[in-house]
């Protein structure tokens, strides 16, 4: 299922926790990203916190191996297992430098993870790393399936599964530092996204009709004096993945700067930013 992360020197940094933002597309340019949030935590996945009943359930209904009554078929499930184990085995013997074409050309098609065996690959028939690689690459919500106590979550970064690279058989290697968070604090209940500016950033001022105007909450009376709208257009990175948005905002910053964000995950919009101490509300 989930995994915990570390960093290069081998030290906890968190746990993956479920889709990234946006919620169902992450698009950059064509290239659908596979992305998913770490959440920032000193605490560990370990076996038993995690709901495998759940999951195992999950599998059996997708693969038919369940009988009318909803009694799981074990042999059935665990044949669908072996092949699953089969299919991760073979991105085993593309990850070597003699093979990586074949890898990257999986990873062209949407299918391949063309870096997650390159450090480290398991050795025997597990079906507990089965179901958590499964739930990985679902981008299934952590919580639905944590049985331990109440996690205390500093914040998150993000994933990119397709860059994702493992450390061993329950953690994810996170390659680039975190040397960009500024703060850990809430904003309306949501918790901060750590980013970095990883491009200058780009300004637009456009011109604002009467109507829009309105919308943004002009009245009549000071329409003169909010004709336009400012735009940020940002390249930002976050854990290992680079991303662009752009936000009805003025927002000083410059490449290098951390940038806090806070999501409204019902709306899936952001709703306000940090930069230099500045805090922007959308």
């Amino acid at each position: 299922m989930a995994f915990n992360v570390c960093n290069k020197k081998g030290e906890h940094i968190g746990v993956t926790f479920g889709k990234g933002w946006p919620l169902d597309d992450f698009r950059i340019g064509e290239e659908n990203r596979r992305v998913t949030y770490v959440a920032l935590t000193d605490q560990r996945i370990e076996d038993w916190n995690l709901n495998y009943e759940k999951l195992e359930k999950q599998l059996a209904e997708r693969h038919s191996a369940k009988s009318l009554f909803g009694k799981i078929k074990e042999e059935a499930l665990e044949e669908e297992l072996k092949k699953y184990w089969e299919e991760e085995k073979s991105r085993m013997e593309a990850s070597g430098e003699e093979n990586m074409y074949q890898g990257l050309k999986e990873a062209s098609q949407g299918e391949g993870y063309r870096s997650l065996y390159r450090d480290f690959q398991p050795r025997e028939y597990d079906p507990y790393f089965l179901y958590r690689l499964y739930h990985l690459k679902n981008r299934f919500d952590l919580e639905s399936y944590w049985l331990g106590e109440a996690l205390n979550i500093q914040g998150f970064v993000m994933y990119d599964l397709k860059e994702g690279v493992l450390y061993d058989e329950k953690t994810l290697l996170l390659e680039e530092p975190l040397d960009y968070i500024e703060t850990t604090e809430s904003y309306k209940g949501q918790k901060p996204i750590h980013c970095v500016i990883a491009q200058r950033p780009e300004v637009k001022i456009l011109g604002m009709g009467v109507g829009e105007g309105l919308l943004l909450g002009a009245s009549l009376g000071d329409l003169g004096g909010r004709n336009h709208v400012h735009y940020t257009k940002l390249k930002l990175l976050s854990g290992n993945t680079v991303f662009s948005t752009e936000v009805p905002i003025h927002i000083h910053g410059k490449k290098g700067l951390g940038l806090t964000m806070y999501v409204n995950r019902k709306k899936n919009t952001p709703s306000a930013f940090i930069c230099d101490g500045v805090i922007y509300t959308a």
